[in-house]
């Protein structure tokens, strides 16, 4: 079995580097529950024994990203399109588009990017220390899907 150091490695490689992460703090398995961000939960997800094809992770951003972000948030973000690998082994890394900031009621102060497939969407918020990673590989990602 997998430690959760080793499992929160594999899950933050759809991230660009920049966002440096401490810990996964919730595995949504794509059916609407939590599957827990405890090693049966995330390991479910990262394992290629049954692929999950629509779910969230959030991650708890480190220290020195989240003060980053605080400061100059689109500045930091700018260069984030790159994730650190790809998804399989010897796949390509995923590529981002640019940084939209959600500027309007609840969403004010989050910040978003889309894959370029748009299947996934990754959601920055820097207030409360956390990024979301969403994912559905059937339907493209609607700006509302997370976050």
């Amino acid at each position: 079995m997998l430690d959760q150091q080793t499992l929160h490695r594999r899950a933050r490689r759809v991230l660009p580097a920049c966002l440096r992460t401490e810990a996964v703090i919730a595995v949504h398995d794509g059916t609407g529950r939590l599957a827990g961000a405890g090693q049966s939960g995330l390991a479910a997800l990262l394992l290629p024994l049954r692929h999950v094809r629509r779910g969230d992770l959030w991650f708890r951003l480190a220290a020195d990203t989240r003060a980053a972000l605080r400061a100059r948030p689109m500045m930091f973000l700018q260069d984030a399109t790159e994730a650190r690998e790809g998804l399989s082994r010897h796949g390509a890394p995923m590529a981002w588009g640019p940084w939209r900031t959600a500027s309007k009621g609840a969403r004010a102060g989050r910040y978003t990017a889309c894959s370029h497939d748009g299947h996934a969407r990754l959601w920055v918020l820097p207030a409360s220390g956390v990024v979301v990673y969403a994912w559905d590989d059937r339907h493209e990602l609607a700006v509302e899907d997370a976050g």
